[in-house]
């Protein structure tokens, strides 16, 4: 559940209690200190403020190390959607107060243009009234320069929102990549299986998972070396992607695990791709990068299942690992099929 589901409304009202409480802290303007902040001015969670008024009252300001400590503590599940949210928040709050003051620049604009007019008018008639405008002038034209400052500040702290946003899309992007292959990693298989069963499969097709698993790849660390090991798990995770089509996940789902979700398909393109990536696998030879030596030769075991209708997603993936297990059982290098119940 998000606990995050207030109107932008509302939460560009926290958002503005929180910008002044934020500006005073010692860590800097990120995500995690405004999940941190926003949580204090909602009010949500009492403990939270108590946490941070403890703080407060003990160093004053909320360094970087504190910030984040409070924000593993009582906001460990603010995902990334959430930090979007708040994203968004700030965005609209700064682009409806740069409106404002674009429009209040402008009136003032306007009414020193006025004022220029009558002055000019009735300067030929009273110096007293020309005296008058010109102290009114002067008092507009000091308006008109804070209003300029204004909006320049705000235009700054609109650039560093969009910077902010940015970093918020690369979180979100990272917090769902494997780093070393580029693949998506367990959250991201997670998230891709949940979005596939949401939005219902064709009856003419099904959903297909194969589970993937190098053989012997303790071996090839210990012989070869973790970096050579990380290399081999790069280019087989290149391999799988490249043979896959286009609407299906590729992911690494542990040390030397991969699965492929299969969106979509039928039983004979689902085997189809799981041969063909062993065999692709099975043929490759892999070089290591300072010595150019070559591998002999590195294989997969392959796990390959379909979802029954109504079927849990537990079950439907462990079924597809107990398939695995079946192959790596069998001698390894192979494909087992274990068809649902």
């Amino acid at each position: 559940m998000n606990p995050y589901s207030e109107s932008i409304e509302l939460s560009a009202e926290w958002l503005r209690k929180a910008l002044p409480l934020m500006s005073r802290q010692a860590a800097a303007l990120h995500p995690v200190s405004y999940a941190v902040w926003y949580g204090y001015v909602a009010q949500r969670d009492p403990a939270l403020r108590a946490a941070v008024d403890d703080a407060l009252a003990r160093e004053g300001r909320l360094d970087e190390a504190t910030t984040l400590a409070l924000y593993q503590r009582f906001v460990a599940g603010f995902d990334a959607d959430a930090a979007q949210r708040v994203a968004d928040g700030m965005q609209h709050l700064l682009a409806g107060m740069a409106d404002s003051a674009q429009t209040a620049g402008d009136r003032t604009a306007s009414y020193g243009d006025a004022l220029e007019r009558l002055s000019q008018a009735l300067s030929t008639e009273s110096d007293r009234a020309g005296d008058a405008v010109s102290a009114v002038m002067a008092d507009t034209r000091q308006m008109r320069e804070a209003m300029q400052s204004l909006q320049e500040r705000l235009a700054a702290n609109q650039r560093e929102i969009n910077q902010l946003r940015d970093e918020v899309h690369r979180a979100r992007r990272d917090a769902v990549v494997d780093p070393l292959t580029g693949l998506a990693n367990r959250r991201g298989f997670d998230e891709a299986m949940a979005q596939c069963l949401a939005i219902g499969i064709d009856s003419a097709a099904g959903v297909w998972l194969l589970a993937l698993d190098i053989d012997h790849f303790k071996q090839v660390n210990d012989t070869w070396g973790h970096g050579f090991g990380d290399q081999v798990l790069r280019a087989v995770a290149q391999l799988i992607k490249t043979l896959v089509p286009p609407e299906s996940t590729v992911a690494r789902t542990g040390g030397e695990e991969f699965a492929v979700l299969l969106p979509a398909s039928d039983r004979h393109q689902a085997l189809a791709l799981a041969e063909q990536v062993r065999q692709r696998v099975s043929a490759a030879r892999i070089k290591r990068h300072d010595s150019g030596e070559t591998l002999a030769r590195v294989t997969l075991s392959v796990g390959l299942t379909s979802r029954q209708p109504g079927e849990a997603v537990q079950a439907f993936v462990e079924r597809a690992d107990r398939a695995l297990y079946a192959s790596k059982q069998a001698g390894r290098d192979r494909v087992t099929e274990l068809p649902g119940a």
